[in-house]
């Protein structure tokens, strides 16, 4: 019998992969309704970017502590917390819609708020998994899971456009309140097994944030891991948010359907890896796998700079988000299998830092270079070039990469 059937009779998988499910749905209309609210409503679109701003900073900055909380603590409680205050949220924000008082200050608190909650969200979660799925089924689990994301990104903000024509702000919220309380009630249903948390005396938080630093250093595969996802994303993030939307406008024919079939395709690509991995994962060369496959990835942005076909560029967008569901889920697996499981949170939270953190520095990268009058044609060709070049040197350099499967 496969091991899929196995995995979807896991009482606690299923309860976190449908509050999964329900969640990333109604966070997704939530924003978009916010994000709608900004532009049309309040008539403040050139506010809209410190709204982002306020989301992703406590985001990042908490991350390390999230990780820390999820050593610490029961996991589901953590997520349990982490959505109901959002359910909270959400209905104040009905609250003061009634009463005509949500400005931009008060979307920029809920964003700043929402995104301090997701800091401790994503590390307990991740590390959720390997507590309640057993270890040969661990890769499916991580490839349900990210689909299931991408599913939710993909169509999220479909269903959130078709209930802003048809419904006030008010029933909107109210709406994906009431979606993210069912969610809440599954983390409610899940039953953690009980790891005791065995800690020094007087062991604080900053011991303990310290203690996993020099453990994932000191680990050559979770050193290796965030070596290669640090020079990725520094290298990655920035040329394809801010490149495509220009290439569409320079290369393609600068229609807004076309951004969004490029969209769409690397959102529906990430989906179509995300299912490949649930049906064949991979269990040898993961590590080795994660950088050519980044190196490809590289490749790829460099020709979609020089892509005048629209739908060449479809098919290129489509392999990149194929790529990186192929490399995401293999690394949440080999983090899982590699790390001790009284660290895991803080692996979690160190190696999302390690990406995440250097994104707004590959943003400015990307608009410094751009600043000189530097072209797309030029830059995404050198990111994604000095990318691949960096993937295929680390391969040789380091031999873990190589040998870890």
């Amino acid at each position: 019998m496969s091991a899929t059937p196995a995995l979807l009779r896991n009482r606690n998988f299923i309860l976190l992969w449908l509050a999964s499910i329900v969640g990333n749905f109604a966070l997704a209309v939530a924003m978009l309704a916010e994000t709608w609210y900004v532009v049309k409503t309040l008539g403040a679109k050139e506010q809209l970017g410190l709204v982002m701003i306020a989301g992703s900073v406590p985001r990042i900055a908490l991350m390390a502590v999230g990780g820390v909380l999820a050593d610490r603590m029961k996991r589901s409680k953590i997520i349990l917390v982490s959505l109901g205050a959002r359910v909270l949220m959400l209905f104040g924000l009905v609250g003061l819609l009634a009463i005509n008082r949500l400005d931009i200050w008060a979307l920029t608190a809920f964003a700043f708020l929402y995104g301090a909650l997701d800091a401790f969200f994503w590390p307990a979660r991740d590390a959720l998994i390997p507590a309640i799925v057993p270890e040969q089924d661990l890769t499916r689990a991580n490839s349900i899971m990210l689909t299931t994301n991408q599913v939710g990104l993909v169509f999220g903000p479909v269903l959130g456009g078709v209930l802003l024509a048809m419904m006030s702000y008010e029933m909107i919220f109210s709406l994906t309140g009431g979606m993210l309380a069912l969610a809440t009630a599954c983390i409610a249903l899940i039953n953690e097994p009980f790891v005791k948390k065995v800690r020094e005396v007087g062991s604080t938080m900053l011991i303990e944030l310290k203690e996993g630093v020099q453990y994932a250093i000191k680990t050559p595969v979770l050193r290796a891991l965030m070596l290669i996802y640090a020079a990725a994303n520094l290298l990655f993030m920035g040329p394809l948010a801010l490149g495509i939307p220009i290439i569409v406008t320079e290369n393609l024919n600068g229609e807004p359907a076309t951004l969004s079939f490029l969209q769409s395709a690397f959102a529906a690509g990430m989906v179509i890896g995300g299912i490949l991995l649930t049906m064949y994962p991979p269990t040898k060369k993961r590590l080795l796998m994660i950088t050519i496959i980044i190196g490809l990835e590289g490749v790829f942005l460099s020709l979609l700079a020089h892509t005048h076909w629209v739908w060449v560029a479809v098919g290129l967008q489509a392999l990149i988000g194929l790529g990186v569901a192929g490399n995401n889920v293999p690394m949440m697996s080999l983090i899982q299998q590699y790390s001790d499981k009284d660290k895991l949170g803080r692996v979690m939270s160190l190696n999302s830092m390690a990406s995440m953190g250097l994104t707004p520095i590959s943003y400015a990268m990307v608009t410094g270079l751009l600043s000189i009058h530097l072209s797309m044609a030029w830059i995404m060709p050198i990111f994604g070039l000095t990318m691949a070049a960096l993937m295929l040197l680390l391969t040789l350099k380091m031999p873990i990469v190589r040998e870890a499967n």
